[in-house]
């Protein structure tokens, strides 16, 4: 018997799928850690990355501007994250982890590491590493200009159609 998940479509499921395990995870973050999943994000790539722009802070998060800002004010006011200006351009602020950040962060990667197992616990782990590498491919491929080239393309098609 077909499962009515399985009818949906791919990019449909996985968004899915990533707000379920969002939401399901977000209050144990919150309680835990006094964070919520996008500000642990927003706190993981700054501390990845010393002195990251906003600009690319916001992209690499995958939230709205807006979003990220308010983010950024709550990790400052915790005396998680601390900025300063851009000696090239005073109108960028770069960003910086605090030494109680970093500990924040080593506390969020183990409660994310558990949660990830307990997400994970249905697959065996050959099929938990194929989902890793078939989704690493994926993720590389729709960052591709091959992929951008054939999206120009499929555009570009009269009726948007594919040959």
């Amino acid at each position: 018997m077909e499962k009515p998940f399985s009818r949906e479509r791919l990019t449909f499921r996985l968004d899915l799928l990533a707000q379920e395990a969002i939401r399901a995870n977000d209050g144990i973050f919150q309680s835990r850690l006094g964070l919520k999943i996008h500000e642990v994000r927003v706190l993981r790539i700054i501390g990845n990355q010393p002195g990251i722009v906003f600009v690319e802070l916001s992209r690499q998060a995958s939230l709205e501007r807006s979003q990220t800002s308010r983010i950024i004010q709550r990790l400052i006011k915790q005396g998680l994250v601390w900025r300063e200006n851009d000696a090239s351009d005073a109108r960028r602020f770069r960003l910086f982890t605090t030494e109680e950040g970093e500990l924040k962060r080593s506390e969020a990667r183990r409660l994310s590491d558990a949660l990830e197992a307990l997400l994970m616990a249905p697959l065996q782990t050959p099929e938990a590493h194929m989902l890793d590498d078939l989704l690493a491919r994926l993720s590389h491929w729709i960052r591709s200009g091959e992929y951008q080239q054939q999206l120009g393309d499929f555009e570009r098609q009269e009726g948007g159609q594919p040959d």
